[in-house]
């Protein structure tokens, strides 16, 4: 594998980071780290288990709330029906004057600071 080229000064490797990317020599090196890397992984295990908990409890709200607008949207279209019904009896004819032009009037508006 060709090696990553550096783009900054955070990719730079140091004498420490190169240390601690090697294999400990002692079987307390190689034991501690072990059990570190234990450690961070139920953690992140914990961590990954606590997102698909929220992730079911969202999409759980999201169908609530889903349902609900389909009930509401279901109870609305008749009366939604009714009014454009009642709209179209009492509809008033369309006058064929022109609308009235747009005023061309500046107010002023004071803004302090």
């Amino acid at each position: 594998m060709k090696a990553k080229r550096p783009r900054g000064m955070r990719e730079l490797m140091t004498i420490q980071g190169l240390a601690g990317r090697s294999v400990p020599d002692s079987r307390e090196q190689i034991v501690a780290e072990q059990a570190r890397l234990e450690h961070e992984r139920t953690r992140l295990r914990r961590e990954l288990e606590m997102w698909h908990d929220n992730a079911r409890k969202t999409a759980g709200r999201l169908q609530t709330v889903e349902d609900r607008m389909t009930l509401l949207r279901r109870t609305i279209e008749p009366l939604i029906e009714a009014d454009q019904a009642e709209e179209g009896e009492n509809r008033p004819a369309r006058s064929t004057e022109p609308d009235p032009e747009p005023s061309t009037t500046w107010h002023e508006v004071v803004l302090e600071y």
